[in-house]
């Protein structure tokens, strides 16, 4: 048997093998941060009694919004006994009280799991999944790509390393979000510190038109998903020598693998992608999320039904 309950910052040491590395600062923050929201199962009998035997982490939205689910992991030895159910039902009940709308789920295609997790959200409920982008993985065989070397940006161009931009930078680009650029591709998120060993930024004439944001998700990984140049640059191929750039630099430090993700809202950056990285990515994904209406408070049902 087994219980659930939702877990205090100082009670989430054992579980932290059962969440992604980059998602591990977040069970230190649920006491303090009302946006994390962190369930356990403990099992209760026999020689694995008090074991973490599963977890669901959750960011949660405003009251009538939406929750997203960061990583939900039952262990092997604790499968096929309904622990992954009475997380997220746990979970739900705990973002119920809190006002909280709809759960957001997402997963990515072409993995072993994937056939019996969408029978698990079809069981459970959930809308059925919607693409959201798609996700290459390349490892360092990315460096035979022959464009690798191709990172001379065009006249009047320089890169940067993004971390060195200053506070009236930013804040003016802050300001352009959702005309310059959309909420997806900002350069500012917070769930995760950008990796500054090969975040790169783009000036031109002194003024920032574009940037290549990661983030170091497991030791030998770096995620890119946000990249951007401003409309009228796309043609010049700069974006694509940024990344070029970043890539590089990620190589010569030693980092072998990378996930880039694009948005379906950017299609202008995929079929960049799948013009020259898939070619020599080691996989491909869909990246696809489900959602679930959890409660309706009044007056706020008809924003949160699921789309």
């Amino acid at each position: 048997m087994y219980s659930v309950k939702r877990l205090r910052a100082a009670e989430c040491s054992p579980y932290e093998s059962l969440t992604y590395r980059y998602a591990r600062p977040l069970l230190y923050r649920t006491d303090a941060d009302s946006s994390v929201l962190v369930v356990g199962a403990e099992w209760t009998e026999g020689e694995r009694q008090g074991e973490a035997a599963g977890l669901v982490v959750l960011q949660c939205g405003e009251a009538g919004g939406t929750a997203e689910v960061v990583s939900v992991f039952v262990k092997a030895a604790f499968r096929r006994r309904g622990i992954g159910s009475a997380l997220l039902c746990e979970a739900e009940r705990l973002l119920r009280d809190m006002h909280v709308g709809r759960l957001a789920f997402t997963y990515y295609s072409g993995k072993s799991i994937t056939p019996a997790l969408e029978a698990f959200l079809r069981r459970e409920g959930w809308s059925e999944p919607m693409p959201e982008g798609k996700v290459y993985k390349t490892d360092a065989r990315i460096a035979e790509a022959p464009w690798i070397r191709k990172t001379a940006m065009p006249k009047g161009m320089r890169s940067f390393y993004w971390h060195e931009i200053d506070r009236e930078e930013k804040e003016r680009l802050l300001a352009l979000e959702g005309s310059l650029y959309p909420a997806f591709l900002s350069p500012f998120k917070t769930k995760l510190p950008p990796e500054n060993g090969n975040s790169l930024g783009l000036r031109l004439r002194g003024e920032t038109v574009g940037w290549c944001v990661n983030y170091r998700i497991a030791e030998d990984t770096v995620l890119y998903d946000s990249v951007f140049v401003t409309p009228e640059l796309r043609l010049t191929g700069c974006a694509f020598m940024l990344v070029a750039q970043s890539i590089a630099i990620q190589l010569e430090q030693g980092i072998p693998n990378a996930i880039f993700a694009v948005n379906r809202q950017s299609p202008f950056m995929r079929n960049l992608l799948d013009r020259w990285l898939e070619p020599h990515a080691t996989s491909v994904a869909e990246r696809r999320t489900a959602a679930k209406t959890i409660s309706a408070p009044r007056g706020l049902a008809d924003g949160i039904i699921s789309e």
